[in-house]
């Protein structure tokens, strides 16, 4: 059947469905018109049903989760079963099952659990009208992993994470921010993303730096990236880079390369001359939300990639150089969030340079400077770097003579890896060494101007100072943590007989189908439903309850409707979701049809 997906809003937006753009201005948990106080949304629905319409029942309940799995991991528990229900609830606990979490997928790992305490848990199916199956149980006991082996690991379980002794966070403006994990995010780095398919960037403060052994290093990563169409790389590039392009690693960098798209995974590595990967065994499509663990092994002999500690793919790629910079990106979605539990290094030791807490910094490209201003010095600054990306759409076959006026000190910016490519529509990174008189802020921000007539983009900025610390660094802001959302739906408008009706095809007046599917966002934590409200060109007609047994999640739906009598033309239908917790926000979504003459 052809399905068309159908808008959704929180109360007070805008929405366009379909053919038909609809504003509302109106609650939209508020059941009837608009007045001039609002009334708090429902938080459960009595059934209705106006004349000439039928709305659909609950029959028996749903059958029992099977083969429930339990499968211990630091901090965590990952729980597997069998079942055919549209939604579950899971429950869990030390001495007794009393937190929950509502999912649509026969796995979800229960994270900022205690190491080394049993964990009771229970998953009951629960059908679209909230009837909830008698429950599957199991116990598990979570177990931390030793990181042994690793010369240098941070499983970002301090309260300031990231360590800004230890990381930084690069990516385009206001793209992405990473905060420490709470609550059921568990003790956990997490990388929020507000732009769609831009990377959001650790780079290591300290060098990754071979050893002298057949193997020559190691790069582990633990987390829950990818998520759907997402990628996840682990970089070690011979430069002082920041951020790398996805298609544009400078001479000498070896990635590790995870992509997800269509439920599949594919992995490899990849150098900018190009590398073969040879897949040792097919890796699984990945459960959304579970942590593994990723390592690229380089050796004298070539790359190795490991899953979960199994080796999945080699290379013959050997490193050329003897020391890199070591970056971990991930890039997904608009709105991804992916949590890293662990980054590790075995490699030769190695220290990050001591912290200068750094100012903001304020770019801009022109042709020349601004004048400058009165700008204060930098307390104990001796120096720093300067490390830039710079995409632009110059379609010369060599890199032009770059450079920058920094508080009105003009320097030279070179390539940050030599013999990197000049590519339109590839970032360049590009790197300056200031001098301390460079250095100056105005009033609070350092002021850099890239000097060129081309049409240059700066994608990111990063700045390391020298010197002695004078000033504590800026603390971590506060993180969020997004609360449950209400399902989404799908909709489409059936004829009498329940065949598809083409869109913008008109409907014959008498009876015509509506046909409702509510699904959650893969990966995203689902509110409890209570139910949902129709209406008909603003006229209510169906209200249908769906927390018999406990909070709803998702379903599918069919009610009949009555249009004899409407008038030719365009008519609209309104289906309003409700929580069953005050504290969600409902939702509406909007279907236009057409009824002939």
């Amino acid at each position: 059947m052809d399905r068309r997906r159908i808008a959704f809003i929180a109360a007070g937006a805008v929405l366009f469905g379909g053919l038909v753009g609809v504003l509302r201005t109106a609650d939209a948990g508020d059941p009837g018109p608009p007045t001039g106080t609002s009334a708090p949304p429902p938080t459960s629905l009595a059934p209705f049903a106006a004349e000439g319409v039928l709305v659909p029942t609950a029959g028996a309940p749903p059958e029992a989760p099977r083969d429930l799995a339990v499968t211990s991991g630091p901090r965590r528990l990952q729980l597997r079963w069998e079942g055919g229900a549209p939604g579950y609830e899971v429950r869990w606990g030390t001495d007794r099952a009393d937190r929950s979490k509502l999912v649509t997928r026969s796995a979800v790992q229960l994270d900022g659990l205690e190491d080394e305490r049993p964990h009771v848990v229970e998953v009951y199916a629960v059908d679209a009208f909230g009837q909830r199956s008698a429950p599957a149980r199991s116990s598990g006991t979570p177990h931390g992993r030793p990181a042994d082996g690793y010369a240098s690991a941070d499983p970002f379980d301090r309260d300031d994470s990231p360590d800004p002794t230890r990381w930084r966070l690069l990516s385009r403006p206001n793209c992405a921010r990473a905060t420490p994990g709470r609550g059921d995010d568990g003790r956990r780095l997490v990388l929020a993303s507000n732009c769609a398919a831009a990377p959001a960037t650790l780079r290591a403060r300290a060098p990754f730096v071979l050893r002298d052994a057949d193997e020559l290093g190691r790069f582990a990563v633990e987390t829950d990236a990818p998520g759907s169409d997402g990628e996840l790389a682990l970089d070690l590039v011979p430069g002082p880079v920041s951020v790398v392009g996805g298609d544009g690693l400078p001479p000498g960098a070896v990635r590790l390369l995870v992509e997800t798209g269509n439920g599949t995974t594919e992995v490899g590595v990849r150098t900018a001359g190009g590398a073969p990967t040879r897949a040792v065994r097919e890796v699984p499509a990945l459960d959304p939300g579970f942590t593994h663990r990723w390592e690229l092994v380089l050796r004298r002999d070539g790359a190795r990639v490991l899953l979960d500690g199994e080796l999945v793919a080699t290379s013959p790629v050997v490193p050329t150089w003897s020391e890199a910079t070591a970056l971990v990106s991930v890039s997904g979605p608009t709105g991804q969030r992916v949590a890293i539990s662990l980054v590790a290094f075995d490699a030769a030791p190695a220290s990050p340079p001591p912290l200068v807490p750094a100012p903001d910094v304020e770019v801009e490209v022109a042709p020349g400077a601004r004048a400058r201003g009165e700008g204060a010095p930098l307390p104990g600054v001796t120096g720093g770097q300067l490390r830039m990306g710079l995409l632009h759409t110059d379609a010369s076959p060599e890199a032009p003579a770059l450079s920058a006026s920094v508080a009105g000190v003009e320097v030279p910016l070179r390539p940050a890896v030599p013999g990197t490519p000049w590519r339109a529509g590839v970032v360049y990174p590009v790197v300056a060494d200031l001098p301390a008189e460079a250095l100056e802020v105005t009033p609070e921000d350092l002021v850099v101007t890239v000097l060129t007539r081309l049409r240059v983009q700066v994608t990111h900025v990063d700045l390391e100072l020298s010197g002695t610390p004078s000033r504590p660094a800026p603390a971590t802001a506060a993180p969020t943590t997004p609360g449950p959302e209400l399902a989404r739906v799908d909709g489409a408008v059936l004829d009498a007989g329940g065949g598809a009706v083409p869109p913008g095809a008109a409907v014959r007046p008498g009876r015509l189908v509506l046909d409702l599917e509510l699904s959650g966002r893969s990966g995203a934590p689902l509110a409890g439903l209570a139910g949902f409200g129709v209406w008909l060109d603003g006229e209510r007609v169906a209200a249908v309850p769906t927390d018999r047994g406990g909070p709803g999640i998702v379903g599918r739906y069919r009610l009949a409707l009555n249009t004899s009598g409407f008038p030719a033309g365009p008519h609209m239908i309104e289906v309003r979701l409700f929580g069953t917790s005050g504290e969600t926000r409902p939702t509406s979504a909007f279907i236009p049809f057409f009824v002939g003459r």
